[in-house]
């Protein structure tokens, strides 16, 4: 790796107003989530709310992707007043792209943490068994290539009575190949965390099919030549956008199929029992 894992300044120094700056920065400027990427705000709020109501002397590892942003952990700065471990989940054929969005910090508001250590996601050889009160796998899961290993190691740092959260996009283009393997329902997630141990607690949607449609509308842009492109776009956010939002809120049930849904993006809660 081209980085150290130590922090770039000393957590303790931290205080709620930087951080309440930095998760403003990613909601408004990283993830756009009012503007573009709406899917995104149920991660931010169920992290928001844990941290608010999780005890200091809590374990929380945080399991991402950093060395696309040069190897800084985005979400660590939220759980600063845990006992917060982060981990960059590089893969071996993503090394190359090491800082290639790092320029999405650029943003005084930005806080520059390092990660803790660097694994494989399927391989947290660092973290010592039942060590974490919380394991935290935000936008991660459809990266990892030996996906068996990975809900192991899941139930393997986990306390008893620990609790892992999980966020997932269920509609997504394929991107960063080849690691992009899987996309799996609420219900399949369930399957692959009881099968090593960890009880499903619940799940929770993200925005719903309006948001799909403006999705679908975003990544089509990025296929068109760079003029046309700049006009579709003028014209989408402009005219379509705020519409499909508000369509998105005041109609999440499907009325006529009642087994139906067809959500962007949702989070599960386990617990390890």
């Amino acid at each position: 790796m081209k980085y150290k894992t130590n922090s770039f300044f000393l957590r303790d120094k931290l205080n709620s107003e930087s951080v309440l700056k930095h998760i403003e920065f990613l909601k408004e400027k990283f993830y756009q989530v009012e503007t573009k990427w709406p899917q995104f705000k149920i991660l931010f709020d169920s992290l928001e709310d844990l941290a608010k109501n999780t005890p200091p002397d809590k374990k929380v590892l945080i399991l991402e992707r950093a060395y696309f942003y040069g190897g800084w952990t985005l979400f660590s700065p939220i759980f600063h007043k845990q006992e917060v471990v982060s981990i960059d989940c590089v893969t071996d054929s993503q090394k190359n792209k090491w800082g290639s969005q790092e320029t999405w910090l650029e943003d005084d508001r930005c806080l520059k943490w390092r990660p803790d250590f660097v694994n494989e996601i399927s391989n947290l050889t660092d973290i010592e068994s039942e060590s974490m009160d919380y394991v935290i796998v935000p936008n991660v899961v459809h990266h990892e290539k030996n996906q068996n290993e990975m809900f192991q190691e899941f139930a393997r740092v986990l306390k008893k009575g620990g609790k892992c959260l999980i966020f997932e996009g269920l509609v997504r283009e394929l991107h960063q190949m080849p690691d992009d393997y899987v996309r799996y329902t609420h219900e399949g997630l369930k399957v692959m965390l009881e099968k090593y141990g960890l009880k499903f607690d619940s799940f929770k949607f993200g925005t719903g099919v309006f948001d799909v449609i403006a999705y679908v509308w975003q990544n089509a842009f990025e296929y068109l030549p760079e003029d046309l492109r700049k006009e579709k776009m003028e014209w989408f956010y402009h005219e379509h956008f705020p519409y499909l939002q508000e369509m998105d809120q005041k109609f999440r049930k499907n009325l006529v199929k009642p087994d139906k849904a067809f959500p962007m993006s949702y989070i599960v809660w386990a617990h390890k029992g």
